[in-house]
């Protein structure tokens, strides 16, 4: 079978794909990971597993191969922000698995916020990675 091409965008409609309340998306989602170039793609890899709602054990039963490389890196369980993102770098993440990494960590900080009543129309947080001189937004 091929090995699957990771965009950023493919990466979101996974991560959506697990976040769904379907889980006939579930299996669909797990299935295509299971072709993805592991070492090529960690960083995502990494991102969705921590950002898209099912535990180790349900990874370990519906994508046991990419699972297991996880449980390589990955020494703690569940996986936190800090440890998500030194993980990436450690494993030279792509640009993109790091802009998504920021992306849905923001998203789930706002959210935190407003649960507890923080007007999260105060704030504005913006990223900007800088590239060979060039200053590119997320």
């Amino acid at each position: 079978m091929a090995k699957m091409i990771f965009s950023k965008e493919e990466t979101k409609n996974i991560m959506m794909m697990l976040q769904s309340e379907d889980a006939d998306n579930h299996v669909i989602a797990f299935k295509t990971l299971q072709n993805v170039d592991f070492n090529k793609y960690v960083g995502e890899l990494l991102v969705l597993y921590k950002f898209g709602g099912h535990t180790m054990e349900n990874w370990m039963i519906n994508c046991k191969k990419i699972a297991t490389k996880l449980l390589d890196i990955k020494p703690e369980t569940p996986l936190s922000s800090p440890k998500t993102l030194s993980l990436i770098t450690q494993h030279k993440g792509s640009k993109a698995s790091v802009e998504l990494f920021m992306e849905f960590f923001i998203r789930d900080m706002s959210r935190m916020l407003e649960s507890i009543g923080y007007p999260t129309d105060k704030f504005e947080i913006d990223i900007k990675f800088k590239d060979d001189g060039q200053t590119t937004e997320s």
